[in-house]
């Protein structure tokens, strides 16, 4: 079987927190592969694990889809003070032809074009994908589940930092679908539940989700917050009263234009600009709105404002309005270079960790722990991969073994194959989720 058939089965999809189907991505020709262990999200702990332990699996994956796409290099990017990554990785390259590229500690390095252009030189166009430059990019995890897939293996497990208000701070590896209640129980909550909020990715691009839900595919880290920290406060203002405030205080300083990470890509975007045309659509050129599609949300435009508002929601505004018209990116330029000032400008992540007061829940040595029995209960979220839901294989009633494809793509559709990540029996199924009591469960 090919790779990309294999991937396919294994019901593998970016586990970086975008859930782009792995098989989709490997089936191309490019010159160049590289591995994503940047990680550049503050308090995400979960690729430097996956490196460290893991090293010898993310080798052989990054191998693997170097020979299916016939790319002539490797490359695993990390950060150059992830010292012990480095050392696992390097003892199981050995002797083979993988480059790593040790990068500065700055946000967002972990972003696929940015990284691109840190490690090559290259500049994806606007509104592209690596692809176009002749690179595929995969996270770190991503590869180590190729590498088991090429084994028989499907996903059925995932790597997950655990951090914030609990006792016990700790990358884990559970069951996809594991509850969050049942992580947080296990991690030692320090507030009741009624206090607590939890954010599903990092701090700067995660968003608020409900404490009901469950570890997907894609859930790269679990952040536990009080709901009156600052952090959470901000990601709670609603979208209408953040545009009229904009609409009304932006003093046009520029600074989040001097730090989108876009903009210094080359890329045609000006966040000052579209905060100008909340406030005098009249005046502003259309390339002004057309740039919505060119934001990545990494919300550093937020992190520089000195007035608190937030140019990545209203472009996030913006871009919604004009995809529910139909609209079309017009904003395709091939830069063939990044902006003058790009290697001046990156923004440290430990100046984005204090600026939302995170810095008593920052740890760069967080252990790695498995959980040691399942969870009774786990809950397959259908729509976690980009693309169209799974189509569910079973009904309530039916037992099922770890490891079972219980929902696969819909045909021609993009999506991703699902297993069942516990063996038990299915107690619900509905358009986007399947329950699975696990079989020793109470």
């Amino acid at each position: 079987m090919s790779l990309v058939n294999t991937v396919r089965e294994a019901g593998i999809i970016g586990a970086g927190g975008a859930g782009f189907p792995a098989h989709v991505k490997v089936d191309c020709a490019v010159e160049m592969v590289i591995a994503n262990g940047a990680e550049c999200e503050p308090l995400l702990n979960t690729d430097q694990r996956v490196m460290e332990h893991f090293a010898d699996e993310v080798v052989d994956g990054l191998l693997k889809v170097q020979e299916a796409v016939g790319a002539k290099r490797a490359i695993i990017g990390l950060k150059a003070h992830y010292h012990e990554a480095i050392a696992a990785l390097r003892k199981a390259i050995g002797e083979r032809e993988v480059e790593l590229a040790l990068l500065k500690n700055f946000y967002p390095s972990g972003d696929e074009q940015i990284l691109v252009t840190e490690i090559t030189g290259r500049v994806v166009p606007e509104g592209g994908i690596p692809l176009q430059v002749g690179i595929v990019v995969c996270n770190v995890a991503t590869l180590m589940n190729m590498s088991r897939a090429v084994r028989g293996q499907v996903v059925t497990t995932k790597e997950v930092t655990l951090v914030g208000e609990i006792d016990q701070p700790q990358v884990t590896i559970c069951p996809v679908g594991t509850p969050i209640r049942h992580l947080l129980q296990l991690a030692g909550p320090k507030l009741p539940d009624e206090e607590l909020v939890v954010i599903d990715g990092g701090p700067m691009m995660g968003n608020i989700v409900s404490l009901d839900g469950y570890v997907k595919k894609t859930t790269s880290g679990l952040i536990f917050l009080s709901k009156h920290h600052e952090l959470v406060r901000w990601k709670q203002i609603p979208m209408e009263w953040m545009l009229r405030r904009s609409a009304a205080a932006c003093c046009q300083c520029r600074d989040c234009t001097e730090v989108c990470s876009r903009h210094l890509q080359g890329h045609r975007i000006q966040p000052h600009m579209i905060m100008r045309g909340l406030a005098y659509p009249e005046r502003v050129h259309d390339q002004a709105m057309f740039s919505a599609f060119l934001c990545s949300q990494c919300g550093l435009c937020e992190f520089a404002c000195p007035l608190n508002l937030s140019p990545k929601m209203a472009y996030a505004e913006v871009l919604k309005t004009m995809r529910a018209k139909g609209v079309q990116n017009p904003l395709k330029n091939a830069p063939t270079e990044p902006h003058e000032f790009n290697a001046t400008r990156k923004i440290d992540k430990r100046r984005l960790t204090r600026r939302y007061d995170l810095e008593q829940y920052d740890s760069h040595s967080l252990p790695l722990r498995r959980l040691s029995a399942p969870p009774p209960m786990v809950g397959i979220v259908l729509n976690q991969a980009i693309g169209t839901p799974s189509v569910t294989l079973v009904g309530v009633g039916d037992l099922v073994t770890k490891g079972q494809l219980i929902a696969r793509i819909a045909d021609g559709k993009l999506g991703a194959n699902h297993h069942a990540s516990v063996a038990g029996r299915v107690v619900r199924v509905d358009s986007n989720l399947i329950l699975i009591a696990e079989q020793n469960a109470g």
